[in-house]
């Protein structure tokens, strides 16, 4: 028996006292999609946060063929299991080519086939000057789709989106479902449209019973057929990838694919004059998990979903000095405040 590219076992989520999610469990395989659906509020994004490792679960077992994220490293499981949110990136500074080019410096994403971010960008229906805009001079649905495009380019092997298509009109949404089919990547998808999840196929977990269903097979081909079969060949096949993400550095970093991939992890590219580098990038320091390495937090996924961060030292000792307030008879309680 095989083992499943990502498995999930008996996985609960709270907040506070309160339990969100139980009981989710399935397993998905290449290219499987998974739809999740259940009205607002019922943790489909907290579901998708916990599969990425940005936020610790409260009970279950994740495993990335047979390994849990301790054996794989966080960075390492948050690059190949990306986590995609709906919200815009506000974390983000610079230009979506600095970001992707950023990325691909962090130490999890070295060595790694990349596909062609130009060609992406085309086949979501965006024009290529949408890589050199400042992130927030992007409108909503441009956002959405060029951090899709990143996203998709940088080559994992799970896909957790969340709600990718809010922002975007129906033929702009039918360029998203396209693309995201045709990647190779798992998909595991937050969507409140029906239809969608009618067009694409695949298997349906609905939330909160966790209940998991097989999707009707689609009756037709899909509404958009794009021409050029795929879109995510290994980018700098030609001079018209390196020269839409501005040439130089970048453009020589994004034209690795699968051939230079190895070469560019040997010898990685500087980043060019004035271009933002990770830490740049972020608004602030990404918080780690315990037993993540100094330095080594770094992912696409951290940088547009912060990971969960504990409440600092100080704010938990007020909390502990509260509780035991709380719990002290009241005659002491009185005479500690100094009330005769």
């Amino acid at each position: 028996m095989s083992v499943p590219l990502l498995e999930v076992r008996g996985l609960r989520r709270d907040v506070g006292e309160r339990t969100i999610l139980q009981n989710i469990s399935f397993s998905l395989d290449e290219g499987q999609v998974l739809f999740v659906r259940g009205p607002s509020g019922v943790g489909k994004s907290l579901l998708l946060r916990a599969l990425a490792c940005l936020d610790h679960a409260q009970a279950g077992t994740l495993l990335l063929h047979g390994s849990p994220p301790a054996a794989v490293g966080y960075p390492a499981w948050r690059t190949a299991v990306a986590y995609v949110p709906q919200s815009r990136a506000t974390s983000l500074r610079g230009t979506p080519a600095e970001s992707y080019f950023a990325a691909q410096r962090f130490a999890a994403q070295r060595g790694r086939p990349r596909g062609d971010l130009p060609a992406l960008v085309a086949a979501l229906g965006l024009e290529q000057g949408v890589l050199h805009q400042q992130w927030g001079e992007l409108s909503g649905g441009q956002a959405q789709r060029v951090a899709l495009a990143i996203s998709v380019a940088l080559g994992p092997q799970v896909l957790l989106l969340d709600e990718p298509t809010s922002a975007c009109d129906l033929e702009a949404a039918l360029r998203v479902e396209r693309v995201l089919v045709t990647c190779g990547a798992a998909l595991v998808w937050a969507s409140h449209d029906p239809a969608q999840a009618e067009r694409v196929g695949g298997r349906l977990l609905e939330l909160p019973l966790a209940n998991i269903t097989h999707l009707p097979p689609p009756q037709h081909p899909h509404p958009l057929q794009l021409q050029g079969g795929g879109v995510t060949g290994a980018a700098g096949s030609g001079p018209g990838a390196a020269a839409a993400l501005g040439g130089g550095a970048a453009g020589a970093a994004a034209a690795g694919g699968s051939g230079g991939a190895h070469h560019q992890h040997q010898h990685p590219h500087p980043a060019p004059a004035g271009a933002a580098g990770p830490a740049q990038l972020l608004r602030g320091d990404v918080p780690f998990f315990p037993d993540e390495g100094e330095g080594e937090g770094e992912s696409l996924s951290a940088l547009l979903s912060p990971p969960f961060s504990p409440p600092p030292e100080p704010q938990q000792q007020s909390l502990q000095q509260s509780l035991q307030q709380s719990l002290r008879p009241p005659a002491v309680a009185a005479a500690a405040r100094g009330v005769p």
